[in-house]
Formats: C-alpha cells, sequence, structure tokens
C-alpha cells in the first residue's frame, strides 16, 4: 500500500515539474521570439528609413550641385562669348558677327545662338532662334536684372532646351544688345535620370512659385504641373514652403496616398530648388519578405524547441523524482530504504553536491559583485572585482572590468565634452552678445535712415508742387508767345504792304518829276517862242515864266519829297528787317517755351518716379527694420540659451568631479 502510493506520488510530481518546464519554457521562448520579431521589425524599419533619409539628403545635395556646374560651366561660356569687343562695335557690320557666331557654334554645342535688341526682336543669329524673345522668361529676367539669367527648360523643335541669356554691354557699361544660347535639356536630364531612388523614385526640379520645370521622366514635362496643385494637403504645403524657402532638409510627405521620403536642396545661381522622393515601398518591400521569412524560422525553431524541451523535461523530471523521493525518505528519517540511483549510479550525489559547491560558489561570487557595485554606486570607478572566478563565472568577471573600463573612458570623454561645450558656450555668449549689439545699432541707423527718407519725401513733394507751378507759368507764357507771334505777323503783312505802297509812291514821285522836267522845257520853249512873237506874245511870256517857276517849285517840292521817301524808305526798309528778327526772336522764343514745357512735364514725370522710388525705399527700410528688430530679439535668446547651456555644463562638470576615475 505503501510502495504504490509513493509511486503514484512519483508520478504526480513528474507530470507537475514537466508541466512547469515546458510552459515556462515555452512562454519564454515565445516570448524571446515575439520579442525578437518586433525588434528586428522596428530596428529594420528605423535604420533603413533613417539611412534612407540621410542617402537622400546626400544624394540631393550632390545632385543639386552637378546641376549648378553644369549651368555655371554654360553660364561661363556664354560670359566668355559676351566679353568680346566685336558685339558692341558699332563698326562690325552684323554679317560679321553672324560669323563669330557661326566660330561660336563650331566650337560649343548650342541648338541654337542669336542676338537680341532690347526690345527683344532677332539682331542676327541661327535660323532656328525665335525671332522675338518677347514673353520668355529670361528676357523678363534681363530686362529687370541686366545681368546673366537662365530660362526655364521649353520644347521647340521636336527637342527641349534650355535657353542662357546675357547683357552685351558697350565701354560705359550700358547694355546695347543682348546675347542668347540655347543650349539641349541633356544636361539637365543626365543628372536627373542618374537619381537612382527606386522604381518609383520621382526627381522634380521646381521653380520659386512651385511649378515643375524639369522632370526625371521627361514624358511627364511639359504639362504646367505646380507641387501645390499636384499634391495639395496642409501638411505638404508647409514642406513645399520651407522647400521653396531655398532650405536644404529630409522629410517623409505623403504623394496621393503613398508615403515617400523626400529631400530637397537648392540649385545654387538659380531660383530653382531640386527635389527627389523615394516610395518607402519601394524600400520596405524586401525587408517585410525578410521579416516574414525571420517569423516562419522562428515558428519552426520554436516548435523544435518545444519537443526537444519536452524531451528533456522527461529526463529532468525522472532524475528529480528520484532525488527527492531519497531525500523525502531521508527527511522522514528512513535510513533503510535502498537509494534507487539513475542509470549513471551516482547522479542523486552529484547531484547534491555540485548544487551545495554552487551555492557557496555563489554567494562567494555575489558577495564580491556586490561590494564591487557599492564602489561604482559611490562613485569610485578606480577599483577592479576582487576574488576567484572559476569556469565561466570569469565571464562575468570580465565583463564588469570591461564595462568599469568603458565607464573610466567615457566619463573622460564626457569630461573633455563638457570642457568643449563650455568653450563653444562662452563664444555663443560672446557672440550672441556682439550680434545684439550690432542688431541695437543697425536699428540705430535705420531709424536715423527713415528720418531721412522722410525728409527726402517731404522735399519731393515740395519740388513736385513747384514743378507744377513752373509748368502753368510755361503754359501761361505759351500762350502769350503764340499771340505776340500773331501780331507779329499781323505787323509784317502791314509792313509788307506800307512798302509796296511806298514803291508805289517812289514810281509816282519820279512821274511827276518827269512832268516837271517837262514842264520846265516847254515853259521855256514858250518863252522863246514869245520872244519871237514881239508884243504879242507878251502875255504868253508872262504865262510862260509862270509855268517855269511852277515847275521849278515843283521840282523843288519833288527833290524834297524824294529826299522825304527816301528816309521813309530806309525806316521802312530797317522796320521790315526789325520786324523780321522780331518774328524770329518770338519763334525762337516759342521753340524754348516749347522745350521749356517739355523740360517742366520731364521734371514732373522724374518727381513723381523719384517720390514712388522713394516710397518704395522708404518701404523696403521698414522692412530691414524689422529683420533688425527680430534679429535682435534672436540675438538676446541665442544670449540667454548660451548661458543656460553653460549652467547646464558647469553642472555637469561638477557631476563627473565627484567620479573617481584611473589615473
Amino acid at each position: 500500500m505503501r510502495s504504490s502510493k509513493t509511486t503514484e506520488n512519483n508520478s504526480t510530481q513528474k507530470r507537475s515539474i514537466k508541466q512547469i518546464i515546458i510552459r515556462y519554457v515555452t512562454s519564454l521562448s515565445v516570448s524571446l521570439g515575439v520579442i525578437l520579431v518586433i525588434l528586428m521589425i522596428i530596428t529594420s524599419l528605423t535604420s533603413t528609413a533613417s539611412v534612407l533619409r540621410d542617402n537622400l539628403q546626400v544624394m540631393a545635395r550632390i545632385s543639386a550641385q552637378n546641376i549648378s556646374s553644369n549651368i555655371h560651366l554654360l553660364a561661363d561660356r556664354m560670359d566668355n562669348m559676351a566679353q568680346k569687343a566685336e558685339w558692341s562695335d558699332e563698326g562690325i557690320s552684323n554679317e560679321a558677327k553672324q560669323g563669330l557666331i557661326d566660330q561660336s557654334k563650331e566650337r560649343i554645342e548650342f541648338v541654337w545662338i542669336a542676338a537680341y535688341d532690347l526690345a527683344g526682336a532677332k539682331l542676327y543669329g541661327d535660323s532656328e532662334a525665335p525671332d522675338s524673345i518677347v514673353g520668355k522668361d529670361y528676357y523678363d529676367y534681363l530686362v529687370i536684372t541686366q545681368n546673366m539669367t537662365i530660362g526655364s527648360p521649353e520644347y521647340a523643335n521636336g527637342l527641349w532646351q534650355l535657353s542662357v541669356g546675357i547683357p552685351v554691354l558697350d565701354e560705359e557699361g550700358t547694355a546695347v544688345s543682348y546675347l542668347i544660347g540655347s543650349y539641349k535639356y541633356d544636361m539637365l536630364n543626365d543628372v536627373l535620370s542618374n537619381v537612382n531612388i527606386g522604381a518609383r523614385g520621382i526627381a522634380y526640379i521646381v521653380d520659386s512659385e512651385g511649378n515643375i520645370i524639369a522632370d526625371k521622366n521627361m514624358s511627364d514635362m511639359g504639362g504646367g504641373r505646380n507641387l501645390y496643385d499636384l499634391y495639395a494637403s496642409s501638411r505638404n504645403q508647409r514642406i513645399f514652403d520651407a522647400m521653396l524657402d531655398f532650405r536644404t532638409d529630409v522629410d517623409t510627405i505623403y504623394f496621393k496616398g503613398v508615403q515617400h521620403y523626400t529631400a530637397y536642396s537648392p540649385i545654387a545661381g538659380t531660383n530653382w530648388t531640386l527635389m527627389i522622393a523615394a516610395p518607402g515601398s519601394d524600400f520596405m518591400g524586401t525587408l517585410m519578405w525578410a521579416v516574414v521569412i525571420s517569423i516562419l524560422l522562428i515558428v519552426a525553431l520554436q516548435i523544435y524547441t518545444t519537443k526537444r524541451t519536452v524531451r528533456i523535461a522527461d529526463q529532468i523530471a525522472g532524475s528529480l523524482a528520484l532525488a527527492t523521493d531519497r531525500l523525502t525518505l531521508l527527511a522522514s528519517g528512513n535510513l533503510k530504504d535502498e537509494v534507487v540511483f539513475a542509470d549513471s549510479n551516482q547522479e542523486a550525489e552529484v547531484l547534491t553536491t555540485a548544487l551545495s559547491r554552487t551555492v557557496i560558489s555563489l554567494s562567494v561570487y555575489i558577495d564580491s559583485i556586490t561590494d564591487y557595485l557599492g564602489l561604482l554606486s559611490s562613485g569610485d570607478y578606480s577599483q577592479n572585482v576582487e576574488g576567484a572566478f572559476d569556469g565561466d563565472f570569469a565571464a562575468i568577471r570580465d565583463a564588469l572590468r570591461q564595462i568599469t573600463d568603458s565607464l573610466n573612458a567615457m566619463m573622460r570623454r564626457i569630461h573633455q565634452a563638457s570642457e568643449s561645450v563650455r568653450n563653444n558656450s562662452s563664444e555663443t555668449t560672446e557672440y550672441a552678445r556682439k550680434l545684439y549689439d550690432g542688431s541695437i545699432e543697425q536699428s540705430s541707423a535705420l531709424k536715423r535712415l527713415t528720418e531721412k527718407m522722410d525728409l527726402i519725401t517731404d522735399k519731393t513733394s515740395e519740388i513736385d508742387s513747384n514743378a507744377q507751378r513752373v509748368k502753368e507759368s510755361a503754359d501761361r507764357a505759351r500762350i502769350r508767345v503764340d499771340e505776340g507771334q500773331r501780331q507779329m505777323g499781323d505787323m509784317l503783312v502791314t509792313m509788307d504792304s506800307i512798302h509796296s505802297d511806298m514803291q508805289e509812291i517812289i514810281t509816282i514821285s519820279q512821274l511827276i518829276e518827269d512832268i516837271s522836267s517837262q514842264t520846265s522845257l516847254l515853259s521855256l520853249n514858250a518863252s522863246i517862242e514869245a520872244a519871237r512873237a514881239g508884243d504879242a506874245g507878251k502875255g504868253f511870256a508872262v504865262v510862260a515864266q509862270e509855268i517855269g517857276q511852277l515847275a521849278q517849285q515843283t521840282a523843288s517840292a519833288l527833290e524834297k519829297t524824294g529826299e522825304i521817301i527816301g528816309k521813309a524808305s530806309i525806316s521802312i526798309d530797317q522796320g521790315m528787317r526789325t520786324a523780321q528778327n522780331t518774328a524770329e526772336s518770338f519763334r525762337n522764343v516759342n521753340q524754348a517755351t516749347n522745350e521749356f514745357m517739355e523740360i517742366s512735364d520731364n521734371l514732373i514725370q522724374i518727381t513723381q518716379q523719384q517720390k514712388e522710388a522713394i516710397d518704395t525705399a522708404s518701404q523696403e527700410v521698414q522692412t530691414v527694420l524689422s529683420i533688425a528688430d527680430t534679429n535682435q530679439q534672436f540675438a538676446k535668446e541665442t544670449d540667454e540659451t548660451a548661458a543656460v547651456s553653460l549652467q547646464q555644463v558647469e553642472g555637469l562638470e561638477q557631476i563627473v568631479s565627484m567620479v573617481k576615475l584611473r589615473s
């Protein structure tokens, strides 16, 4: 009866130990498997995303630099061509300049090259060049900046092209024409096509308005697409705003519901930005397959481990059952029953001896480790673990020594880093203080400049008022000059009439003088005939004598009249010349008045333009003043932040100084 009961207890104990071993080993292995899978997934996703973001940012910077280098190469070619004096030499014909263009095209691979006047009309160049560049973005930039400009890619004559424009300057530095060269778009496409960002990755070049002007896939170009319209969302808009603010960064964007890792970088020398984006699924697919395969392997290993655990649990449970039965008998004082040994005949003795030795060794090891950890907790890193560690326990001693060495090295690096941060914080504080002082001085200077601009605005208004009064006076003077000119014209007509009448009077006077001469001759002949007649002709002689006297008086009167008429004629001629000179003077005065009115109009226009320019400059000064105030606030905050950082570094140095390190 007792023997059967003992057998039943042993069987129950074996089953209980076996279940405990299987349950704990299985739960532990499953937990470890799940934790490992989760850690593997999180670590893989995080590391892949981090590596992808870093690579995308580096790729964006390098690609933007390559595009900028290519554009600068094109710009340098155009600049070298524009430096030739022949382009601005008016003594060289357009045919000769056409020959220079042909030579340049042979040395440099242009699609076309041509020269245009300031109005945008073609002067000379290739037949493929457009007759006018009005409406082209690079022409608008040339007119505004009078400097080299890069146009957006455009499709013409079955080819994507990129145009570069530069003004041709004369000796005085004034633009006389524009030299435009068009290159193949390949120089941009070569860089974009080499951007390896997955099977569905995208690479765009966008302008300052967010318009896509270049695409990795040339078949998608020319659609007039805009980032804000194409991928509209509040998060994307914030990222696009930062990108178009010429920043360099990497972020996560959702394009039509698909997660993309996106990096962007400005292209130096232009107002363009390069943006590259890679769908996360292109790079996470392989990772997901690896995770699935790992999970399957872990499940297979879990099944195998469970089976092995069952067999090992059976063996352990049997050995422990034998040892437990014997220990139970010993505890109950049964020293007679035979000890049932395992197959090795000494398994229970070896087990108990090894257990006793293990407990003693563990006690010694735990005491040594406790003492050593006490030293570490007190900040003493200069000691090593004492005592003898046998077997695999020596690895614990070596591990503790390595931890101590690492802690010593880490604390030394922390100390060095704290000193470096302290120095940097001091320098940052000094720079921030200088920046703050400079911002204050800049704000004061801008305020003084604003006061001067207000004074100039008042003076400009006064000049504008005076110019208006000058224009009104010029208008009244012109009216009076026109009236005087009309009166002078009437006087010239009258003088011409008087001169004509005077000529008729002279003619009549000469006729009268001839008649007087004939009358005097007739009187003389009558006197002679009267003398011949004797007494009969005395009465006729008296009449002839009176006629002769009358003829003499008439001749004398005519002589005086002739003198008067001559003087009058001279006076009239002089009056005519004077009137003509006066009329000429009136015409000169009229011309001068017109020029004065034109100058007055120009003065009014210039005054208005100056007033508008001063208003614009005043607004810009206010903007700069606002920026200076913002910089002043930033400098103050930087100074405060640096001071806080310096205090934190001092606290860190105090903590490090409390640690005792090896010499």
